[in-house]
């Protein structure tokens, strides 16, 4: 199989959602794949550090993040605003009409992007093996794990998400 044949495919079946932007515009989006970019190394392991730290100071911590840490976080947010972005399609300096420069969003539609994936991309279905479910009833479900133990053991509830995502979105933003 050809990369550029993988690449269609992989599209065809991407799951995407339309989300409505405070200036009103309605931009159709797709999750970024947080896990593979975590396991390439793509998220600034600083970034991850301060998140876990700040995770493991319990409810109301914040990370702490040095200039460039935060500038590392900036770019990475923006990165996944750019490719979760499927119509219209955005970039840093786009050569095609059809494509919006990032420096052309709205600033409130800008800080309301980067939250949407903060918080988990909610509209945008979440594959799993039994189908398709919204990320706001993952957020709601429970999982129980034979043996107990270990910091995820007792899955995490809307709240904590809610929560992780606001921290976050005082690092970047």
């Amino acid at each position: 199989m050809k990369a550029s044949d993988y690449r269609k495919a992989k599209a065809k079946g991407e799951l995407t959602g339309t989300v409505t932007l405070p200036s009103g515009a309605e931009f159709v989006m797709r999750r970024p794949p947080l896990d593979l970019w975590i396991a390439a190394g793509k998220v600034p392991q600083s970034f991850l550090r301060a998140m876990l730290e700040a995770q493991a100071a319990g409810p109301g911590a914040d990370a702490v993040l040095t200039p460039d840490e935060t500038i590392d976080g900036l770019a990475f947010i923006t990165e996944a605003l750019i490719y979760s972005c499927v119509e219209p399609k955005v970039a840093l300096n786009p050569t095609d009409d059809a494509v919006l420069s990032l420096m052309e969003l709205d600033s409130d539609d800008f800080q309301f992007l980067t939250g949407w994936i903060q918080q988990g991309c909610p509209g945008v279905p979440v594959r799993t093996k039994g189908g398709e479910v919204e990320v706001e009833n993952l957020a709601r479900f429970r999982q129980k794990r034979p043996g107990g133990g270990g910091a995820f053991s007792s899955g995490a509830d809307g709240a904590e998400i809610r929560e992780q995502a606001e921290q976050l979105n005082r690092i970047v933003g």
